[in-house]
């Protein structure tokens, strides 16, 4: 009896372990997209562009209708979301490109003393790939390799979607690559992708952060993707969703091999913008119902599409999510999913301030009617900032009195009630400079002042507020 009795014991255990490993880490996945109108994919509302795929895995998971990134803009929101903190508190506000003609380039990029989530993944294990636009900072400190990326693939700088070899553009870990294996690098950079989640080890979670430059400038599409939109007459149009629906193509091949290699289930998947679409210049993208663009401070620049798929981890399937948050929230978020929840003494590590907090909870149902985040906020000196607190949004200009918009019932911003309740906009107002503050740092670098002055035309033009139809191009465009 004393033998079966220990038998028993000992078989429980096994089982017991192999539930535990059955169940492992989760695979971590950011799929980024540059410059992308909220409402250019059919799950966000477009009746023009195909996105199957992506509405396939918003059907699966959560798809989310207040979801903000920290910048308005490509360097600074990509700072936000690497590093958990909003990106003001170091001194990264502006974009990088030409601020190495004015400043030291050795300081132009992530500060080195900022921990990534690629770090604070590595550490406990995970195998980690940055794979596409990176745009923090080209000198050896700051390359991915050296930012807790053990892998990497593509563009420190520039874009373009049809690369060659002498441009030396295109990178692989710190080399430019020698031959282009891939013409297109939409489907180069799922392919590398793909390549690297078959060379991780069985027994290891991979964190992959696949950063597409779709669908910013320039426009180059596929001939095969074009022919699917022959019918949009405005060209700009055409061939950004050709390009949105290219991507859509490679996140469905991306899916499809995860699913395939039985990976799909463990495997928390997020996808989102960098910030908002360009709408009346080049690119040509749709935001509406939001107004305003890339660069601006109404939600247009930086209120995104945001989808969370994660089957075995809880997160709901075909749920909407609608509280307002911030891509600061992914660091936290994917240590939690990592069993390494992020222990933080009054919101401090290191006597440095972190901004994010973990989604999952709240993707779960599991905290009811509370709300991640009470108050978020936005800026970019000399170009302007913006605080939301709760349904109020505050919008400040360099050369317009300060906006009050009241999202509950106007989502399109187009009703400023600054005027009529002042003490609204005087709190807000307060909150805003309160948080800058806070700040210990100026901005390290700033834009060319030609991306200065493109601020007062921004906010005076007109934006589509309402989808155009499949039969059509956007009557605007």
């Amino acid at each position: 009896m004393l033998f079966v009795r220990h038998s028993l014991m000992f078989l429980i255990c096994v089982g017991m372990f192999g539930v535990a490993c059955a169940n492992p880490r989760p695979n971590l996945v950011i799929i980024l997209a540059d410059d992308m109108g909220y409402g250019d994919m059919s799950c966000y509302g477009s009746q023009q562009i195909r996105t199957p795929h992506i509405d396939d895995l918003a059907s699966g998971g959560v798809r989310c209708t207040n979801g903000y990134v920290s910048g308005v803009v490509c360097a600074p929101s990509r700072a936000g979301l690497m590093t958990g903190r909003y990106q003001n508190r170091f001194g990264f506000e502006h974009n990088i490109v030409g601020a190495a003609d004015y400043y030291n380039a050795d300081h132009v990029g992530l500060p080195t003393d900022e921990i990534t989530i690629a770090d604070r993944l590595k550490a406990i294990g995970y195998r980690t790939a940055c794979i596409g636009k990176w745009h923090l900072g080209n000198r050896d400190a700051m390359h991915p390799n050296s930012r807790g990326f053990d892998y990497y693939f593509g563009r420190l700088k520039g874009h373009g979607y049809f690369p060659k070899v002498k441009d030396k553009s295109i990178y692989r870990q710190r080399a430019p690559v020698d031959r282009i294996d891939v013409p297109y690098t939409t489907d180069w950079y799922t392919a590398e992708a793909i390549d690297f989640i078959g060379r991780t080890p069985g027994n290891k979670p991979f964190f992959l952060y696949l950063a597409h430059d779709t669908p910013h400038t320039p426009l180059q599409a596929k001939e095969v993707d074009l022919a699917r939109y022959a019918y949009i007459e405005h060209k700009a149009r055409r061939t950004l969703c050709a390009m949105q629906d290219c991507l859509d193509q490679n996140v469905g091949r991306l899916i499809k091999h995860l699913k395939d290699t039985g990976q799909f289930e463990n495997t928390l998947i997020v996808f989102c913008s960098d910030n908002g679409g360009v709408v009346n210049s080049t690119n040509h993208s749709i935001n509406a119902p939001l107004r305003g663009q890339k660069s601006m401070f109404t939600d247009g620049g930086m209120h995104v599409p945001f989808i969370f798929s994660w089957p075995s981890g809880g997160i709901p399937r075909g749920e909407l999510y609608e509280q307002p948050f911030i891509s600061l929230d992914l660091l936290p978020t994917f240590l939690a999913a990592a069993g390494e929840p992020w222990k933080l003494k009054a919101g401090k590590e290191n006597g440095k301030i972190y901004d994010g907090v973990n989604l999952l909870p709240f993707l779960r149902g599991e905290r009811g009617g509370e709300h991640p985040h009470e108050t978020l906020f936005w800026r970019i000196t000399h170009r302007g900032a913006a605080v939301r607190h709760g349904d109020w949004k505050l919008v400040r200009t360099p050369h317009l009195p300060p906006q009050l918009y009241d999202l509950s019932n106007d989502i399109s911003e187009v009703n400023d009630l600054a005027c009529t309740r002042p003490e609204v906009t005087r709190e807000l107002m307060l909150k805003l400079a309160q948080w800058e503050f806070s700040f210990k740092h100026t901005p390290r670098w700033f834009s060319s002042n030609g991306w200065m002055k493109s601020i007062l035309n921004v906010y005076e033009a007109d934006y589509p507020l309402m989808q155009p139809d499949a039969t059509r191009a956007a009557a605007s465009q």
